[in-house]
């Protein structure tokens, strides 16, 4: 008889899911065989006999378990954990072809509601200051980058080093990991440019980091070995970051929001909406750097111009800053940095002009002078 891996394995190779559906399907359907204490494999045998044998939907043992299991989680979950909990189980049987009708509709007023989030429950800007400075390295990377990206926990996880050079290709020109860091180490106010495939909807969106960020992320990938361009960007994997933010969220005393801990991955991508909407970013230019769906209308004929999107986020850069002395400072693009160069460069020209011209002026004058001086001396001499 089959694990419950084999099984599932199977049902993924031929649907395609990803990692995270993956991860979702293995904890639902462990869930499930738990409650009814047999394996997936006995569950799916027992259905197809009792449905060979031509017993009636509503006698079925098929339908007992799914409503016990349905009942067991509205009584210890949400809504939405409810039913991303549920659906898995469902696809598995009908997956094997096993018929399933209609189960009796439950009003959604039966189910827990968590209580809404409000804007005191954020962690502010002392809480994520004292968060990195009891974390490890890798953590305040990682923390540092969430706050100012709005980057959800799957996607900051899927981005790779490659990812983090092509960010910041503006500020430098080499595909050499320990160049690029050098480089970047070396160049005040960093703001990289990344694009990133948001997991929920499929599409490709635009957000950008803090330089501070940037510097936590140098240190980060500095500690590591054996980087390659396919390389995580933070080394760490999904169940160990959700270990560390509960450690974080316990060692400062933080208590719960609702059900769920204050500090987690999901509330440092509200902060950053908050911080940006508050600080007077439109609620779309906000939307835009989460990656939240327009309407497909809007889509279509409304595209965010990435550069004009890079100096409006540059301008509220402080609002997202978590050290103090960051908060203080001016970021400038690249493009404002080469015409700054560029105008220093001819300001020295023009010093070295009006002192050569300077210079002219002086021995010209000189050269009058001893003019001067010889007529004087050539009248004299006429005199005597």
């Amino acid at each position: 008889m089959r694990t419950n891996e084999e099984i599932l394995n199977e049902i993924h190779s031929v649907k395609n899911h990803k990692k995270t559906t993956q991860h979702i399907y293995k904890h639902s359907i462990n869930k499930y065989c738990e409650l009814n204490k047999l394996s997936l494999a006995e569950l799916i045998e027992e259905a197809e006999k009792e449905e060979e044998q031509g017993i009636r939907w509503k006698h079925r043992t098929l339908k007992r378990r799914l409503l016990n299991f349905r009942k067991y989680l509205m009584d210890n979950y949400y809504y939405n954990t409810v039913s991303n909990t549920f659906t898995p189980v469902l696809v598995v049987y009908k997956y094997f072809e096993i018929e399933i009708h209609d189960l009796p509709r439950i009003d959604k007023k039966s189910y827990n509601n968590p209580k809404p989030i409000s804007f005191k429950d954020l962690p502010d800007k002392e809480i994520i200051r004292e968060a990195v400075n009891i974390c490890t390295s890798t953590m305040k990377a990682i923390i540092l980058f969430m706050s100012s990206s709005g980057c959800a926990r799957r996607e900051t996880l899927n981005l790779t080093v490659m990812d983090y050079m092509n960010a910041t290709k503006e500020y430098h020109n080499t595909d050499n990991i320990m160049e690029m860091i050098d480089v970047l180490n070396n160049i005040d106010n960093v703001v990289p440019t990344f694009n990133i495939l948001r997991q929920k909807t499929q599409k490709y969106y635009i957000t950008y980091c803090s330089p501070e960020a940037v510097t936590a992320i140098n240190h980060h990938l500095l500690s590591r070995q054996n980087l390659t361009p396919e390389s995580q960007l933070f080394k760490i994997h999904e169940d160990y970051l959700n270990q560390q933010f509960i450690k974080i969220n316990n060692e400062l005393g933080l208590g719960k929001a609702g059900n769920y801990n204050r500090f987690r991955s999901h509330m440092l991508r509200k902060f950053h909406a908050s911080t940006l909407y508050n600080d007077g970013m439109s609620l779309d230019k906000v939307n835009d750097l989460q990656g939240k769906s327009k309407n497909s209308t809007d889509e279509v004929y409304f595209m965010t111009n990435p550069a004009d999107l890079k100096q409006e986020y540059i301008q509220h850069l402080p609002a997202l800053s978590i050290s103090k002395e960051v908060e203080k400072i001016t970021v400038k693009s690249p493009e404002f940095l080469k015409l700054e160069n560029t105008i220093v460069e001819k300001d020295e020209k023009i010093k070295d002009y009006e002192k050569l011209i300077y210079d002219i002026d002086e021995r010209l004058r000189n050269i009058e002078k001893k003019e001067e001086n010889f007529k004087e001396n050539d009248f004299e001499d006429l005199l005597i």
